[in-house]
């Protein structure tokens, strides 16, 4: 006796109905792995019921947007090959247990497979951080077990045996094999070759019957070669047979090929052992595995219909929902996007129920498909159809009844099967229920019809449940006018061509337009005028208002698609406009860099002549003291006047800072400056200047600071003038504070009698420039290389001229004489060094440079 099928339950008929199974066999087509394709072929709604719901499918969503995003990046997750392993897994649970190679090598498959997977994700975790990141957990604890792979390659080749080398003794056994077939075979050979025998001889070939070597002899083989009959022909012509002097080379054979099957088992054991004992972490993979595979078959299916992660919405009671250009996902998934038309649906807080009316063909029960699918889909935790704005409800229940629900074998009619839809949803709708309804109260007396279909609509009202409802009849069309919290809807039409155009008119009612479609069938004009006559003048009159009002709409969306036009031709004047600027100043900015190439060329080549005649007069000066110093050796009183170098050069740097200004200064974005947290002895970036401004002292109100410019100038500047703030590092911040004997001594060097005068300049509270007198100040590089040397040396002439000295001494000892002519470059480049030299005929003479300054 057959069972009857079980019944379903009136939301699992609305799926049916709404052929959501449809859709999870498109996304279960997108999965690489078997358990993948059969979870989502099993997915069912998600019930909902708390607030963790709504959290649970929003991060799902989110996750399967960024997924789609990643993918789209860089390709698709290489899932293929991996394979559910627990069934081989089950077979190894108990020890002595052990699989046959062929299930090993399956099982390394998929261990391959997992290795492109790993290969994957440590690339687009490289080349995609950003998009991979929000991804990273998905990717986590997914293990490619290499150790294993490797074990079971180097065990098995591809022809499902195992390798002779998989052990030691495996290796000798099959080695003795070898040499022991060698034997039988020489000792076959010989009685196949022997003169002697070759009448008895049917076939001259060895072979193998019972797992021995044998010859095929004749019948008349009996009396002339011994030996044990295994086996003979069908004919009985030929018979089998194993001489007796190879009986014992078989039989050491057999006992070798019964070592060779332990030894095999022996090692397929430690395979299943290892295999075992990662038997945990293997079923973990594999359950993130297929996880993952359906994530990327949700985002391979929202690729193909360009779906979204919309706004979801836990409660839409205060603020309503939309779903804006809403596709059907069948449709979407099925013809080109220029083929598929979106519709809005549209719920104000204040709308309970859409009534939807219009031609046959024009899209009706196809809205109602979509807005129910839609439903659907976010419980399942798929991305929508829909435009990203869209505010999607998680209703807890989608309820519907569309097309012919007679049954027959209930001998239930057409109209009652469809009563018995409506009472079985009455029964079950709440307040969080979306009910679709296609064509409510058809299949009996249009009047009764009629008059049921508005009962049903009041209560679904009365007890604020958000319903769609398709139906032809007038009088529901006017409840929805007559009703607050229930809209009209059509579905357009051409007025000019009569075609369907797909898409939804709020408002007004729809036509059904039954004449008009059966004039265009090829109806008598006769016949269609006699059933024209036969309209009641209130229907006529209703059928014209709802015409006029339908084309004034028609015309009102002509209008507005005209005005989109001309938005987009602005918008597209706009970037036009936008470009040009841009590329005008793109060629104004490669002027001024030209500009400045050939200035700064110029610069260069007088920096070069310059050079040329400063290492002139460097060389005319010391032939000069020689000269002198032969003038003072013979007595001679008038001292001849001294060449002053560093004077050309300071004046050379002057001539240089003003060719500079005619560089034209390149433009940039200003950074945004705090100026609360401008400190005394912060740098500044100040307008018109190529180097940093040091600030001394800033007023009370925060809005005025006095900055020594290079040069020693001393100006006050408003924030306007203030480009950018380079606050001190931690270095400078400790060189500036605390004891200032200390800060000298690490930062310069100084000897002890002058960092004591120098931190008593710098703790006598006033704000002028220190001074030093008396003892020359000492900067001692011994031991330091050129570069660091450099970097000491330049600040500590900077303080030396701001104190007022006008010579320091540079101790730098003998040594290879690197550092002496290092530190002698650098000072022909400085702009307050007056000249330089050994002292005479001291101690230490060339281990020691003075350095005489520009007065100031």
């Amino acid at each position: 006796m057959n069972e009857k099928p079980a019944l379903l339950t009136p939301e699992e008929l609305a799926a049916r109905i709404l052929e959501l199974d449809k859709v999870l066999a498109l996304v279960a087509n997108q999965a690489a792995t078997a358990p993948a394709k059969a979870q989502l072929l099993a997915l069912k709604p998600t019930t909902v019921e708390t607030s963790k719901t709504w959290a649970q499918l929003s991060v799902e969503l989110n996750l399967t947007a960024a997924f789609k995003d990643l993918i789209a990046e860089t390709g698709t997750v290489p899932l293929s090959g991996i394979e559910d392993l627990e069934p081989f897994l089950e077979e190894v649970h108990f020890p002595e247990s052990w699989l046959a190679p062929r299930e090993l090598l399956f099982i390394a498959g998929t261990f391959a497979a997992l290795g492109n997977l790993r290969d994957y994700r440590n690339r687009v975790a490289e080349e995609s951080e950003t998009l991979y990141r929000p991804l990273a957990p998905t990717f986590s604890e997914i293990e490619s077990f290499t150790p294993l792979l490797k074990l079971i390659e180097s065990c098995i080749n591809n022809e499902e045996d195992i390798r002779d080398n998989a052990s030691l003794e495996l290796k000798d056994i099959r080695r003795r094999i070898g040499s022991s077939r060698r034997q039988i075979h020489t000792n076959l050979n010989a009685v196949l070759s022997s003169p002697e025998f070759e009448p008895y001889i049917q076939e001259n070939l060895i072979t193998i019957r019972n797992q021995r070597y044998v010859l095929p002899l004749r019948t008349n083989f009996r009396g002339a070669i011994d030996g044990i009959i295994h086996d003979h022909s069908r004919s009985k012509q030929t018979f089998f047979v194993e001489p007796l002097n190879s009986v014992s080379l078989n039989n050491g054979l057999a006992l070798l090929l019964q070592e060779e099957k332990q030894e095999e088992i022996a090692i397929l054991k430690m395979i299943a052992d290892r295999l075992r004992e990662a038997t945990a972490s293997i079923n973990s993979t594999l359950i993130k595995v297929f996880a993952l595979d359906k994530l990327q078959a949700k985002a391979r299916f929202a690729q193909q219909i360009n779906a979204c992660a919309p706004i979801l919405l836990e409660s839409w009671e205060e603020n309503g929902f939309s779903l804006k250009k809403a596709r059907h996902p069948l449709l979407a998934a099925s013809a080109k996007p220029s083929e598929v038309i979106a519709i809005d649906i549209e719920f104000p807080a204040t709308r309970y129920g859409l009534i939807i009316s219009g031609a046959n063909t024009g899209g009706k029960t196809v809205s109602l498909k979509t807005s129910g699918l839609i439903a659907l889909m976010a419980r399942c935790g798929l991305l929508l159809p829909v435009a990203k704005e869209s505010r999607v409800p998680l209703f807890g229940k989608v309820l519907a009844t569309i097309g012919d629900e007679q049954n027959l074998a209930a001998s239930l009619s057409t109209f009652s099967g469809h009563l018995l839809a409506v009472k079985a949803i009455l029964e079950i709708a709440d307040s969080r229920s979306l009910v679709l309804l296609d064509e409510l109260g058809v299949g009996t007396d249009p009047k009764e019809g009629a008059a049921l279909a508005q009962a049903v609509l009041m209560e679904l009202k009365r007890r604020q449940i958000t319903f769609m409802v398709t139906t032809h009849y007038n009088d529901v069309k006017s409840y929805a006018y007559e009703t607050e919290g229930v809209c009209s809807v059509a579905v357009a039409f051409d007025p000019k061509t009569f075609s369907p155009l797909y898409h939804l008119q709020y408002g007004v009612p729809g036509l059904s337009n039954a004449l008009m479609i059966a004039h265009n069938l090829g109806f008598t004009e006769e016949l269609i005028e006699q059933a024209r006559s036969l309209l009641d003048e209130s229907e006529v009159r209703t059928t014209n208002l709802a015409t006029q009002l339908e084309r004034r709409l028609a015309n009102s969306a002509n209008h507005e698609t005209e005005l989109l036009k001309l938005k987009q031709q602005a918008r597209i004047e706009k970037e036009r406009a936008s470009r040009l600027t841009l590329e005008l100043e793109t060629e104004k900015e490669k002027v001024k860099e030209s500009a400045r190439e050939e200035i700064g060329k110029l610069v260069k080549k007088a920096r070069q002549k310059f050079k040329i005649r400063l290492d002139e007069l460097e060389t005319s000066k010391v032939m000069l003291d020689g000269v002198r110093q032969q003038i003072v050796e013979n007595a001679l009183t008038e001292e001849l006047p001294e060449i002053k170098v560093g004077k050309l050069r300071g004046s050379f740097n002057e001539a240089y800072a003003e060719v500079s200004k005619l560089i034209p200064a390149r433009q940039s974005e200003l950074a945004k400056i705090d100026f609360a947290k401008i400190r005394e002895g912060d740098r500044l970036m100040v307008a018109g200047q190529t180097k940093t401004a040091t600030v001394i002292t800033i007023e009370k109100t925060g809005k005025r600071f006095t900055v020594l410019l290079d040069g020693n100038l001393r100006v006050k500047l408003d924030r306007n003038k203030i480009n950018r703030h380079l606050p001190q590092t931690r270095k400078e911040q400790a060189v500036n504070s605390g004891n200032a004997t200390v800060k000298i001594r690490n930062v310069i060097g100084l000897n002890e009698a002058n960092q004591e005068r120098f931190a008593q300049n710098q703790h006598s509270g006033t704000k002028s420039r220190p001074t030093f007198s008396g003892a020359t100040l000492v900067l001692n590089l011994v031991g330091k290389r050129v570069e660091e040397a450099i970097n000491l040396l330049i600040p500590f002439i900077d303080q030396a001229v701001v104190g007022g000295q006008e010579r320091i001494e540079l101790i730098h000892g003998h040594g290879t004489g690197r550092l002496r002519q290092g530190l002698h470059e650098a000072l022909k480049e400085l702009p307050y060094v007056s000249s330089f030299s050994h002292p005479d005929n001291t101690a230490g003479r060339a281990a020691i440079t003075i350095v005489e300054l520009i007065k100031r």
